[in-house]
């Protein structure tokens, strides 16, 4: 989900519900993950004593009852599924990074974390009671579609989505592409890299795979202004980012992000009782066997 506008190409691309911006730069794929979190070593300490960011804690504690079984979906270094599993629940993660997985499972043993497709998981339908998807539909050129319905399949009836991208943002959208200081380039360069969407856009997007009860949460309210503006860039280079977490904090408290928020967060619900074709029986989380742990080296 990293924002790096001096790396990246960024350009408006219509859609039936009014633009979504599409960052070009190297295509996100499962090597690219790894050269990432290869660089960048997670530290687990705060993960293991159940700390999560704010706006998933929020999400967790209204959202999600206590105890339940969570899939972290392209978990990357994982750190939502430790903090999970230190808060009581049943947590399990998937990547299709080989090296980041192997990293996880040394990091946390007792989470069963494999490597698989986030569009195609070997799980049984109605397996979880709640899906995180940190950053990662918004990779794929054709849409967040077949990654969100297989949300969507795996979730009990009643399970929750926890979705998070980059946010198309009113304060991105001013800034608009062109050129000039703190404006977003034209030109279209490079591989696909991810799409930032609105608000209205993805939440309609999940209620037409077939979520409902669907509510964005944007997030992150000084990082667009901090990479995104000349004032921002010359502020983020004099004191160090730790420093200015408390300000973000509570600008996102005070509804900041809702103007210039660099992410969201959307909350959606599977249908308690879905509609099921004659003949079709219905399968339910309790009916559901555990999966195989030899699906841990199937790759994409």
């Amino acid at each position: 989900m990293a924002l790096h506008p001096q790396h990246d190409t960024l350009v408006v691309e219509p859609t039936a519900h009014g633009g979504r911006l599409a960052f070009y730069r190297q295509a996100a794929d499962a090597a690219y993950w790894d050269e990432l979190w290869d660089a960048q070593p997670a530290d687990y300490r705060r993960a293991r004593a159940g700390h999560l960011p704010l706006h998933l804690r929020r999400a967790v504690r209204r959202h999600l009852p206590p105890g339940g079984r969570v899939l972290e979906a392209g978990c990357g270094p994982g750190q939502f599924s430790v903090a999970m599993a230190a808060r009581g629940f049943t947590a399990e993660a998937v990547d299709w990074a080989p090296r980041t997985v192997e990293r996880l499972r040394t990091a946390a043993p007792k989470i069963r974390v494999w490597r698989g497709d986030v569009r195609r998981l070997d799980v049984p339908d109605g397996y979880y009671d709640a899906v995180y998807s940190p950053g990662v539909c918004e990779h794929f050129s054709d849409g967040p579609q077949e990654v969100l319905r297989e949300t969507l399949r795996v979730l009990r009836p009643g399970g929750t989505a926890l979705v998070s991208t980059p946010c198309f943002s009113p304060l991105l959208r001013a800034l608009g592409p062109g050129g000039g200081p703190g404006r977003l380039p034209r030109p279209r360069a490079g591989e696909f890299y991810q799409y930032a969407f609105t608000p209205a856009e993805l939440s309609a997007v999940l209620r037409a795979v077939g979520f409902e009860q669907v509510r964005a949460h944007p997030y992150g309210a000084l990082a667009t202004v901090l990479e995104f503006t000349g004032p921002g860039r010359a502020l983020a280079a004099r004191v160090p980012r730790a420093g200015l977490r408390p300000l973000e904090a509570a600008l996102d408290l005070l509804g900041a992000a809702h103007l210039s928020g660099r992410a969201c967060l959307w909350v959606a619900r599977r249908p308690a009782y879905p509609p099921v074709a004659p003949g079709v029986p219905r399968i339910s989380a309790a009916s559901a066997a555990r999966p195989s742990t030899t699906l841990e080296d199937h790759s994409t």
